[in-house]
């Protein structure tokens, strides 16, 4: 298999992620009962003693499975320069912990009750997601600014980063402001809107060489 194949499959598979990750959200929140998506969170539906958490928790496995290969798409484009190399272990990082944020699940109850172990490796996963895409998306736009190919993606880049940067600390202090699962989701459509778009194009860029 040659590097231009194996891009192509890796950016069909990092498509496939964010309407993967919106499918299994909804469908796991249609099976639990008194789910909320403005007051509750998505780790919610994958918490301890809830009645279908292997709904979630596949999706949250599935999608840090496709967002591996979707940050090693992005290295064989970009395999040069410290940024490059920067954004692919980001993103990478951003993958394992949503792989993570699965495997450990959510600790019972609302945000103030007590944390047990395996609630606390789980906000440890999504936190450190949170840090390792944000990080990734700053490294990826420092990498292709002067691409031609890439022009006016790092306006956006930026732009995306940024919004999603005040969303993530206004979730962050959740405590003082209602919706949580609102804010929270519109956090995640600014980054997945973000893997969408670039990978859309990585795959387009593709065809643009040599098998």
């Amino acid at each position: 298999m040659t590097r231009v194949h194996l891009d192509r499959i890796l950016s069909i598979c990092g498509i496939l992620a964010p309407p993967m990750m919106i499918f299994f959200i909804l469908l796991a929140a249609y099976f639990t009962p008194g789910y909320n998506h403005i007051t509750d969170t998505v780790s919610k539906l994958s918490e301890q003693g809830t009645q279908h958490p292997g709904l979630m928790i596949a999706g949250f496995i599935t999608y840090g499975m496709l967002i591996i290969g979707f940050s090693y798409a992005l290295y064989l484009r970009l395999h040069h320069g410290i940024k490059a190399y920067a954004a692919w272990f980001m993103l990478t990082l951003y993958g394992i912990c949503m792989i993570l944020a699965g495997i450990f699940q959510a600790t019972p109850g609302d945000k103030n009750a007590p944390l047990n172990p395996e609630g606390i490796m789980h906000n440890v996963a999504i936190i450190t997601s949170c840090i390792s895409i944000m990080t990734g998306m700053w490294m990826f736009a420092g990498s292709v600014y002067k691409k031609p190919s890439w022009f006016g993606f790092t306006w956006f880049m930026f732009g995306a980063s940024f919004l999603g940067l005040v969303l993530s600390i206004i979730f962050a202090i959740q405590s003082e402001v209602p919706a949580a699962g609102l804010l929270q989701r519109l956090f995640y459509l600014v980054l997945l809107i973000w893997i969408e778009i670039i990978l859309i194009w990585l795959y387009k860029l593709s065809f643009q060489e040599k098998v």
